[in-house]
């Protein structure tokens, strides 16, 4: 099984990120370091620094966030 990730997906902003935990859409955490995804859930917890999945702090720095971006 192959799994792809879509660039057009990523959620970057702050506006991204709180329109998807608004509704209660599940988030992919995809950590750059490992090359793996570490976490799939809903958003707890939004900061400039972390956000929280699965009561586990991410730095939004070292992870991408992959899920349904804000619509335009």
């Amino acid at each position: 099984m192959t799994i792809s990730k879509f660039t057009n997906k990523s959620l970057v902003l702050d506006q991204d990120l709180e329109y998807s935990q608004k509704i209660g859409l599940p988030v992919e955490v995809f950590c750059m370091k490992d090359h793996e995804t570490v976490a799939f859930g809903r958003i707890q917890l939004i900061t400039k620094q972390h956000v929280r999945v699965n009561d586990q702090l991410f730095c939004r720095d070292a992870n991408a966030f992959f899920g349904c971006p804000c619509p335009m």
